[in-house]
């Protein structure tokens, strides 16, 4: 019986293969073969055992008792969570309520779907499920029990993920942040890959705030030209950009003090103005919208739980408020920090990408369109800032007057100088009427004369801005603080020259984008389509502009040493002496920094530059020599014009209660130089 028992248990072993090494080995090493990693769920509740469950394809988790795992918590749903492991990947589907679930601190979004690593924790009510990887055997693979269609593509290498995510997957997760979990760095982890904060949202925000750019470009270049408020809008702006402009250079010039060694030249004063006016239409903006335009033209929204519609317009425009102040900080408008903008970080406050067909097309398709044609819109201005322009050239004349005198004068504030020959006949004088000044050219033979009368007046400081408004990287082409008339009349000429046959040239010259050269060519242009200019020699501080042939609207604009003068040209004489004026006189202007002044024989530019500087000496000694002159002419239209001058010239300085020097006895010489020129001889009280 024994030995019978102990045969049928061997045979019981052969059949098993328990005594048979080979099978025994071969078994062994098929377990190995077949042992991966596997991810586990390990539920924790307090006062209970912790309880795990494996994921090897999907399962489904919630209060009903049909789930795979079933969790009873009051904020638990029918069917709470998804989850499901694709290529070594595990997903999780959240079909609970916006904000009652939290993965590593962040709450979840109803239907979205999130990637899973480990030492993740997914916490709801009291319940938290701690993700985890074991080694294990995976059993044969198995239909789901509620398969979801959703994820049907989800069929990616990791190798493929590393080179770029597909955008059906993409748009189908929460763009949102989410916390790195501690890990090896040299591990390859798709949630790292996947990091919706860097591989999508970033993208999105700079995209934001480039259609915020754009506009603002679009705005300042061609809205507020349209409607004819640039003038108001530059005039409001420029003391702002002029105190900016101050504290840069005396900043510079303490830094270059203590840093002799040292050359620092800040580009960076067209940037600060173009951020500046960003910074006040992002107010404008926020106030009604509540967010950026960028940012809601292509579909970034703040977070349901932050709808809040006059929160977070207020907290919109205290952001806005605060760039105001702390400007030209750059990096407050785009991501600084894993997906966020300082504005999400001051307000905590998050933003995600719309899915919604709408926002898609806008932003593929519309908002692109509208960036290039924001940056192009400069070009489609009415004229004249995109007026056509005939240059002028001077005509030599056919024949040589040999009846003619040498005229020489300077001017030391406008660091100009006229060095011409003029003919017997004509006389040059200034003219000043309501503290402005202008030039008389008068023909002693035909008694006719052709004046140019001062109209305004821009600073160098305002021209300059005007020069780098609107355009945010001029500042690259231009000088930061001063510039000379020399290179203010180049510019100046450039400008003109911009059009749509002339880009290249202009870029060259002013910088990308090119609306602050637009602009400037306004300054120089009236409202016609048609223009006629003489911009003389290169050496020539003087531009003339012809409007119209029929109306004879002409202009001139003297590049002065501090300043631009702009002049109307009348004339009521022939066209001889409007050319002669053209030739002889603007024609014959240098620019001249010297500072030899003959003051014992003061001629038109002298006189011109006592008058500024209450110099009354040189303007008694002009008129004293002119009063001479007459007798000798005989001409009695010509003295009665003069005399008529010099009242005029007395009455302005008489006027001026702020000039200093002015006394009884300097209007008295005066008076005396009148009395000398009056027909009658009478005194004048």
């Amino acid at each position: 019986m024994i030995s019978t028992g102990i045969n049928y248990l061997k045979e019981i072993a052969v059949l098993f293969n328990f005594n048979d090494n080979k099978s025994m080995k071969e078994n062994s090493e098929s377990k190995l073969l077949n042992t991966d990693l596997i991810f586990t769920l390990e539920v924790r509740i307090p006062d209970q055992l912790p309880k795990k469950i494996s994921v090897f394809d999907q399962i489904n988790a919630g209060l009903d008792p049909r789930n795979d795992l079933i969790l009873i918590d009051p904020k638990i749903m029918a069917k709470h969570f998804h989850f499901e492991v694709k290529k070594n990947i595990l997903t999780v589907q959240y079909l609970g309520h916006d904000g009652d679930t939290f993965l590593n601190g962040l709450a979840l979004s109803n239907a979205k779907f999130y990637i899973l690593e480990i030492s993740d924790v997914l916490k709801v009510g009291k319940i938290e499920i701690w993700i985890r990887q074991e080694a294990g055997i995976k059993p044969p693979s198995a239909k789901p029990k509620l398969p979801h269609s959703t994820l049907e593509n989800f069929n990616l290498e990791i190798s493929d993920l590393k080179k770029a995510p597909p955008e059906n997957i993409i748009e189908n997760f929460a763009y949102q942040e989410m916390p790195f979990p501690k890990q090896n760095k040299l591990k390859i982890s798709a949630r790292t890959i996947f990091d919706f904060s860097t591989v999508k949202l970033i993208p999105y925000k700079v995209y934001g705030f480039i259609v915020d750019i754009a506009l603002t470009y679009f705005i300042l270049s061609f809205m507020l030209p349209k409607f004819e408020i640039l003038t108001l809008v530059q005039d409001f702006f420029f003391p702002v950009s002029q105190y900016i402009s101050q504290f840069i250079a005396q900043y510079i010039s303490q830094f270059l003090v203590s840093h002799q060694n040292i050359f620092v030249d800040f580009k960076i004063l067209s940037l600060i103005e173009f951020l500046f006016f960003f910074h006040s239409i992002m107010i404008f903006f926020s106030l009604i919208l509540g967010t950026t335009p960028g940012a809601f033209l292509i579909g970034l929204h703040h977070k349901a739980n932050n709808k809040s519609f006059l929160g977070l317009r207020f907290k919109a425009y205290l952001y806005s408020l605060l760039n105001i102040f702390v400007l030209p900080l750059i990096i407050f408008d785009i991501p600084i920090y894993r997906g966020k903008n300082l504005k999400e970080i001051l307000t905590f406050s998050e933003r995600e990408i719309t899915s919604s067909l709408f926002f898609k097309i806008f932003r593929h398709a519309i908002t692109p369109v509208l960036i290039i044609a924001s940056f192009l819109s400069p070009f489609f201005l009415n004229p004249p800032y995109t007026s056509s322009i005939t240059f002028e050239k001077m005509i030599a004349p056919k024949y040589k007057d040999v009846h003619t005198k040498l005229y020489k004068s300077q001017s030391k504030f406008l660091g100009l100088s006229l060095n011409t020959e003029i003919n017997n006949q004509l006389m040059i004088i200034p003219s000043f009427e309501n503290n402005k000044m202008g030039l008389i050219l008068y023909d002693l033979k035909n008694n006719e004369s052709i004046s140019m009368h001062e109209h305004k007046r821009i600073s160098h400081s305002k021209a300059l801005y005007q020069l780098r408004y609107a355009n945010p990287l001029s500042s690259l082409y231009l000088p930061d603080h001063s510039i000379n008339n020399f290179e203010l009349k180049n510019k100046s000429v450039k400008s003109l020259q911009i059009s749509l046959t002339s880009i290249l040239p202009g870029i060259k010259e002013f910088g990308p984008f090119l609306a602050n050269a637009f602009l400037f060519k306004k300054l120089f242009l009236n409202d016609s389509d048609n223009f006629l200019v003489n911009i003389f020699t290169q050496n020539n501080p003087a531009i003339k502009v012809n409007v119209s042939t029929q109306q004879k609207k002409e202009r001139v604009f003297l590049f002065a040493k501090n300043e631009i003068l702009e002049f109307s040209l009348n004339s009521a004489a022939k066209n001889d002496l409007a050319m002669i004026f053209t030739q002889d006189v603007l024609g014959a202007l240098q620019y001249d920094q010297s500072n030899k002044i003959d003051l014992d024989n003061p001629q038109v530019l002298e006189v011109v530059d006592a008058f500024i500087n209450s110099n009354y000496r040189t303007i008694l000694t002009y008129y004293i020599n002119e009063a001479k002159k007459v007798k000798d002419l005989n001409n009695p239209k010509w003295q009665a014009f003069l005399l008529k001058n010099l009242v005029q010239t007395k009455e302005v300085l008489l006027a001026d209660k702020s000039r200093i020097g002015m006394n009884k006895n300097i209007e008295k010489s005066l008076d005396n130089i009148i009395n000398s020129l009056s027909e009658n001889g009478k005194k004048i009280k």
